[in-house]
């Protein structure tokens, strides 16, 4: 067998234990709980971590209630992983004695390495050099990881998102993790979140290869400052693109943010273009910021992908309509007239001085009839492949009526927002909603969302979502043949 199958075996070997472990060593576990070393413990306490849990500190006898080993080597029973938060100097030493132990795989959290200079490359090299062919580890200078299936939340803070078809891996440790928070109050389940940090063993294209086969798995996304073999990456993105999405950030565009990026976890940040048209040979989704990497995230996860570019636009406001129109058309879409037929069925149920060709506009009518009817027959259409709606079901009620029970104004958003997702979810056609009163009252998105059905503040957003779906809808038929 060559050696890159056994490296990749050993890479799955060491992130299923790190992700699913059913036992775990900190080492470098504190008394104090304002160091790395409680918190991490702590943290995985309190995910609820369902395996035996390994505090090392030659000095402490009990911390959080758990016994303490001086030595991993001291550990009556078999750990799957590894969690080290010593100082640099200390780390070689460790890395000796998790590999005398048996140890497969494990996290190093600790900074001062290659990020720092020479020194820090020559310490880096020595720990690879003692766990070559016997652990693999994630890091140096890194945040941890957590698992939802796993049980695992092995990270400064106690929190781990319920379930998630969402693998994240982040370049970036502090950003990371609040993306990682940020994801949760958006809807965006992560299942799995990987700190790589300044991947000094385990690479990018590692993650990106283990994710991919990973059934748990349905989208992965990265935060990139660069990457440091990236014909791999990009062999590997290629194979995995016709089965899962891949959505990107990366950063270091400008020639300070690639010295920043390279300061940082030691990344190599290389020519921006040269990543851009590499993502775009590969099918990978690039997002210029968090805000779009979530929205097409959520876009790509609720939605059919569109079998044209034809989309349907329905709005209670004319000026809306034409500008997410006109993005839509940016985003090498169409929003034809609809036929004569389909024209004469909406007028039935719109006001006269609506307009039903495409944007069809509603006007400013509380008409139940025309929420409720209107987007069955738009969708019906067999030429139209999607459909954005604007201000169905978005009334901004508890403002309107602020005399009405909040309960009775929450009984009507229920019912209204159940019939028009019935009549969305009768097509498999992609449907996104325009809400721009969301921030102000949610009640409408929460219902939407928690039914698949994404939600977005404005045109633009809703519509580059939609353009995103489409040109994935395109990659894929070209790939295809």
């Amino acid at each position: 067998m060559n050696r890159l199958r056994v490296e990749d075996m050993e890479a799955k070997e060491a992130l299923d234990r790190i992700l699913m472990p059913k036992s775990v060593a900190v080492v470098g576990a504190s008394t104090d709980p304002f160091k790395w070393g409680n918190m991490l413990l702590a943290a995985i306490q309190k995910g609820g971590f369902e395996g035996e849990i390994y505090p090392i500190n030659p000095k402490a006898e009990e911390i959080l209630g758990l016994k303490c080993y001086a030595n991993v080597r001291d550990v009556p029973g078999e750990i799957d992983s590894a969690l080290v938060v010593v100082p640099a100097r200390f780390v070689p030493t460790v890395f000796e004695d998790m590999v005398a132990k048996g140890i497969k795989g494990a996290v190093v959290i600790t900074s001062g390495f290659s990020e720092t200079g020479e020194e820090g490359a020559k310490a880096v090299q020595q720990i690879k050099d003692t766990s070559e062919g016997k652990l693999r580890f994630i890091g140096p200078n890194c945040m941890g990881v957590t698992s939802s299936p796993g049980k695992l939340s092995a990270l400064m803070i106690p929190f781990l998102h319920e379930s998630g078809e969402v693998a994240f891996i982040s370049q970036s440790g502090g950003y990371g993790l609040q993306l990682y928070l940020r994801a949760s109050a958006l809807g965006v389940g992560v299942g799995k979140f990987v700190s790589s940090g300044n991947e000094s063993d385990l690479k990018g294209w590692e993650y990106l290869k283990y994710f991919g086969e990973d059934p748990e798995t349905g989208l992965i996304c990265m935060y990139i400052e660069g990457l440091k073999d990236g014909r791999r990456w990009y062999e590997e993105a290629k194979k995995i693109i016709p089965e899962k999405p891949i959505v990107v950030i990366k950063v270091g565009v400008t020639e300070e943010g690639s010295k920043a990026a390279a300061s940082h976890t030691g990344s190599i940040a290389g020519s921006d273009q040269i990543y851009d048209a590499a993502f775009k040979q590969a099918g990978v989704i690039r997002a210029q910021d968090a805000v779009e990497m979530f929205d097409f995230i959520k876009g790509l996860l609720y939605c059919p992908l569109p079998q044209g570019p034809n989309i349907g636009v329905v709005s209670n406001s004319g000026g809306v309509a034409v500008e997410t129109a006109d993005r839509l058309i940016q985003n090498g879409m169409k929003v034809p007239t609809f036929s004569e037929e389909a024209q004469q069925e909406i007028l039935g149920v719109i006001p006269a001085f609506g307009n039903p060709k495409n944007p069809v506009d509603l006007t400013a009518t509380l008409n139940m009839n025309s929420f409720l009817n209107v987007p069955d027959m738009v969708l019906k259409q067999p030429e139209i492949h999607g459909m954005i709606t604007i201000g169905l079901g978005t009334a901004i009620l508890n403002t309107m009526f602020p005399d009405v029970p909040k309960e009775d104004l929450a009984g009507i958003y229920q019912w209204l927002n159940g019939q028009l997702i019935s009549a969305y979810k009768k097509h498999d056609k992609p449907v996104i909603v325009i809400d721009p009163a969301a921030d102000v009252e949610p009640e409408s998105a929460k219902i939407m969302e928690a039914q698949k059905v994404p939600v977005y503040t404005t045109p633009e957003r809703a519509a580059d979502v939609m353009g995103v779906l489409y040109k994935r809808k395109l990659f894929l038929d070209k790939i295809k043949g």
